[in-house]
């Protein structure tokens, strides 16, 4: 069946990009009208070329559901399947229970392609939420081998132990954010208002000023002149450093001392727990290594990945290609050898995957160990300077009323 490639607007205006199996480019185009999309684009996917970077729109982010989101979908999913109800009545009911308008838009319309015909998976990977790949493969195989309910219930595992991982990251990370920002603030305050208020005193009297306080006065006399110009490319510099650092950040990041460690633990504790949820689903070893490459392929991990999922399609070991890409934990590649040979490679993972959360935790804690005092040093070098040069300002105004 052709596949078509759309782009369209909802009726908030949102735009959404995708792709519908249907017979006839007239057929997707009344799909599309009625599950509520005004199409402004429709071409045929085996012809259609990739858009070129300078026309692509600009995201700030994936536009996928939080992964407290998709847990909770999961969990709901896995209630509903296990008490057998029909699925357009599943639908229903979890188009009733979402919170956000788009949601319930989006399953309104698997509704509607399911009532026509579309298999669930399908209508859900074309129409439905933004999820994760591994959510839209265990949706497959769920229908393909009636085990829905389980397969949902683990994915709920596996998302809620990743937005755990995450949020101890961002956790650690809050409180330094906090202090840069506090000594921002500090910093306007001092260029805007405390050293104009001291200027007067030294040009009424003719006297030089002190060169810390000129230099805070020039400063605000640029942020006064040129602040609009300054605040717009600032944005615009925060933005373009941001998409850059979306694509090749991770990869810069896995260089530096403290944090390459712990980024590399973190990829590996993604890979090796979408590993255990695909083994544990009955998938071949061979199928699941490269459905965990295919999850994340900038992560630095991937390509050990599908270089073992190629060994053992050659009949090979996974472990040894794992071993020969290099980049590995010794750790981690002795108890997959051991998994892989004693037939137990779920259970073993399971336990690495503790062990990865337990170090990455540590490692997490004395790099914030590490980085607090740090950081409070310098902002407390820097508040000492702002201190030094308005009490400076001040005993030098002493000095001209004498």
């Amino acid at each position: 069946m052709p596949v078509f490639t759309y782009k369209g607007y909802t009726a908030e205006g949102r735009v959404e990009n995708g792709q519908l199996d249907t017979l006839s480019e007239a057929a997707a185009y009344d799909t599309l009208r009625a599950m509520g999309l005004a199409v402004v684009d429709l071409r045929d996917g085996a012809q259609s070329r990739p858009e070129p970077w300078y026309r692509r729109e600009v995201r700030l982010t994936s536009g996928t559901l939080p992964l407290a989101e998709q847990a909770a979908l999961a969990e709901q999913m896995a209630v509903l399947f296990r008490v057998r109800l029909p699925l357009l009545d599943i639908l229903g009911i979890l188009h009733d229970g979402a919170d956000h308008r788009d949601t319930r838009a989006r399953f309104a319309r698997i509704r509607w392609l399911v009532s026509e015909g579309v298999t669930f998976p399908d209508a859900f990977a074309q129409a439905g939420p933004r999820v994760s790949t591994v959510f839209l493969t265990l949706l497959q195989m769920g229908h393909r081998s009636d085990a829905m309910p389980a397969l949902m219930a683990d994915l709920a595992d596996y998302l809620r132990e990743q937005e755990k991982l995450q949020g101890k990251i961002l956790g650690a990370l809050l409180y330094p954010a906090v202090l840069i920002v506090a000594t921002f603030g500090l910093l306007l305050i001092v260029t805007l208002s405390l050293a104009p208020a001291l200027a007067p005193i030294f040009a009424g009297q003719d006297r030089p000023m002190p060169g810390g306080l000129a230099a805070f006065l020039t400063i605000g006399t640029v942020l006064k002149a040129h602040g609009a110009a300054l605040g717009i490319g600032a944005v615009l510099a925060g933005l373009a450093l941001y998409l850059l650092l979306r694509r090749v950040g991770s990869r810069l990041a896995l260089r530096l001392p403290l944090i390459g460690p712990i980024m590399r633990d973190t990829a590996l504790l993604r890979l090796n727990r979408a590993l255990v949820l695909l083994l544990r689903a009955g998938w071949p070893l061979n199928d699941a290594l490269q459905t965990c490459a295919t999850l994340a392929p900038r992560d630095p991990f991937a390509p050990a990945l599908r270089a073992a999922s190629e060994a053992l399609e050659k009949g090979g070991r996974a472990h040894g290609a794992l071993a020969l890409a290099g980049g590995m934990p010794s750790l981690f590649l002795d108890l997959f050898r051991i998994g892989e040979e004693t037939n137990t490679l779920p259970e073993v993972l399971a336990a690495v995957s503790r062990s990865l959360a337990d170090r990455t935790a540590r490692r997490t804690q004395r790099l914030l160990a590490a980085l607090t005092p740090a950081l409070t040093l310098i902002i407390g070098g820097v508040i000492g300077l702002l201190i030094t040069t308005i009490m400076g300002a001040v005993f030098s105004v002493n000095d001209l009323a004498f």
